[in-house]
């Protein structure tokens, strides 16, 4: 189990984020509304009509929302392994799959892989710590 531990500084990570607020949303209303949509709507195949429109859409969502570099500061956790990091993932694809599905049996199947991977996680946290 030690072979497995990824030991961690915290490291700056740089990040891209889109800038999304009131103002920029205004702008990007305001281009689609000032935009020419003939093209698309006089365009007899349905392909050719998308492809023009989702190429006008982005270069304005583009132009709006622009992104911008952030730095974030990764937490050390030395007790996290890359066998915890797998299941936690796992973990968290089963509940989006949980989540929309109503059947008990894999509900009560998530149940039982979340309390695996909170044992896990717990007694990893202790015996580094």
């Amino acid at each position: 189990m030690i072979e497995n531990m990824v030991l961690t500084n915290q490291t700056n990570k740089i990040t891209m984020k889109r800038v999304i607020n009131d103002q920029s949303i205004l702008e990007f209303q305001l281009l689609l509304s000032h935009e020419n949509w003939e093209d698309i709507f006089m365009e007899d195949d349905a392909n050719t009509s998308f492809n023009k429109f989702l190429n006008i859409y982005l270069r304005m969502f583009h132009c709006c929302f622009t992104k911008k570099h952030t730095n974030c500061q990764a937490v050390s956790k030395p007790w996290l392994t890359k066998g915890i990091q797998t299941s936690c993932n796992q973990k968290r694809e089963l509940y989006l799959k949980v989540r929309y599905n109503n059947e008990i049996e894999h509900k009560l199947y998530y149940k039982t892989v979340l309390q695996n991977v909170n044992q896990s996680y717990k007694g990893s946290e202790k015996t580094v710590l």
